[in-house]
């Protein structure tokens, strides 16, 4: 970290104490080290191997960590004394969330939450309950399926997506650190809405991987150093909503064998770990296709270290499958929603993966795998309109109750009633016992 960085930090530490006017802060502090974007209008250029030095490791992902007295000592010393050690490149921890839908409903409460703020949206109330967890990865990955696509259609949500840009900024508050977009709502606003979204991500200080604006970019493997641990990122969709394609040689991410033989052979490259997150599978099942059998097996063929799989809306089945040389690379299917506002009860349930990268035996193993899961929470207003949906919310499933499950819309279309039971059957019965939570075994 830049000394530069280390004395604005304090500043804003010390400023509420020198204004005698401090207000309580509503986000755990977070130490994480910040990715710088190109500059608008460059290309990304892949990041050549980094010498690793010697530093603390990061702390295990299982639970979130109060941080409220490290922040007070950090405001008492003095600038060389918060210089961190260099990353060692032993140890990083991760989060993965998975499909993040900017539903009507999802809007609507942004804008209510937004009322007397300067801004239209405000979506950061609706994820308080998980922002700890965010803030506290060393590398935290969304996959934002719906698209910031900018003036190229209408802001608006399900069938054709447009997702205002206080969504992106509120997601970097939360302190996500990459950003998939492949996926098959990539291109409802055509290509001029594809565009807008890269142009979007571009000029923000996080990784974007799965949106293209030419071959070379596509052959450019994003790489991101975390905690000097150097991870590459692939990212591809199995389908497009009707088929289309970006035009303008702007680059659709379909899954391809001989793409993905290439781009992990030139990961290995410039890489310690590759990571790749596939669009794929089929919607509201628990189940696996044949043609995720067929790029799990690939991926793990090649070389790859982790799969993190997304679309199909549902917990999905977490598994290792034997790669080359007696590896094993950690496949997750699906980790159904993270926010939205879909109808079904299995829609409403995810989870979030932790775990850790650690250096062993002059190489790279996944360690302390758990999911965390989470329940999207909305009631109906007295209109009963899919749109009117409210008090939007974001809960861990630890903390849900079988008062709020009573309470939720869903209860209101369907014969069957929701319960607190049913909502941890849909995790207990697709994931294996060895990768839960203690309170679920």
């Amino acid at each position: 970290m830049k000394k530069s960085f280390i004395y604005i930090l304090i500043i804003i530490l010390l400023l509420p104490a020198l204004c005698a006017c401090a207000g309580e802060d509503p986000y755990v502090p977070t130490t994480r080290q910040t990715v710088t974007a190109p500059e608008p209008g460059t290309s990304y250029e892949t990041l050549a191997p980094i010498e690793q030095t010697t530093g603390t490791e990061a702390q295990s992902t299982a639970e979130p960590k109060d941080t409220t007295d490290e922040t007070s000592q950090a405001a008492q010393t003095t600038a060389a004394e918060t210089e961190p050690p260099a990353p060692s490149g032993d140890k990083a921890s991760f989060l993965f969330c998975g499909d993040n839908l900017a539903h009507d409903a999802v809007l609507n409460n942004a804008k209510r939450f937004a009322e007397g703020k300067d801004q239209t949206y405000d979506f950061l109330p609706i994820y308080s309950d998980v922002e700890p967890y965010i803030k506290k990865a060393d590398c935290a990955v969304i996959n934002q399926e719906s698209q910031i696509a900018g003036d190229a259609g209408k802001i608006g949500g399900y069938p054709r997506f447009n997702t205002p840009k206080q969504m992106g900024e509120d997601l970097i508050t939360l302190g996500f650190d990459v950003v998939t977009l492949a996926n098959n709502h990539m291109l409802d606003n055509g290509t001029e809405g594809y565009k807008n979204c890269i142009n979007y991500w571009k000029t923000k200080p996080v990784l974007s991987v799965g949106a293209y604006e030419s071959k070379a970019d596509y052959d450019n493997i994003r790489v991101l150093d975390v905690n000097g641990i150097k991870v590459a990122f692939l990212s591809y969709t199995e389908m497009i909503n009707s088929g289309r394609k970006a035009e303008d040689g702007y680059i659709t991410p379909l899954l391809d064998e001989a793409t993905v033989k290439r781009h992990v052979e030139a990961a290995k490259k410039v890489s310690d770990v590759i990571i790749a997150v596939p669009h794929w599978g089929k919607e509201g099942s628990f189940g696996v296709t044949s043609t995720q059998k067929q790029y799990a097996a690939l991926f793990a063929k090649c070389g790859v270290d982790v799969v993190v799989g997304m679309h199909s809306h549902v917990p999905g089945k977490i598994e290792y499958i034997d790669g080359t040389d007696g590896k094993k690379m950690l496949c997750v299917y699906s980790l159904g929603n993270f926010v939205s506002t879909m109808e079904y009860a299995a829609d409403m349930v995810g989870y979030m993966l932790s775990f850790d990268i650690v250096k062993e035996n002059g190489g790279f193993a996944v360690r302390n795998v758990v999911i965390i899961p989470t329940v999207t929470y909305f009631v109906y207003t007295a209109s009963m309109k899919y749109e009117d949906r409210t008090d939007l919310h974001l809960y861990l499933l630890s903390d849900f109750t079988d008062e709020l499950a009573a309470k939720h819309a869903y209860n209101e279309h369907e014969d069957a009633k929701i319960r607190l039971k049913e909502l941890k059957k849909f995790i207990t019965d697709n994931v294996d016992k060895e990768f839960l939570p203690d309170y679920l075994k």
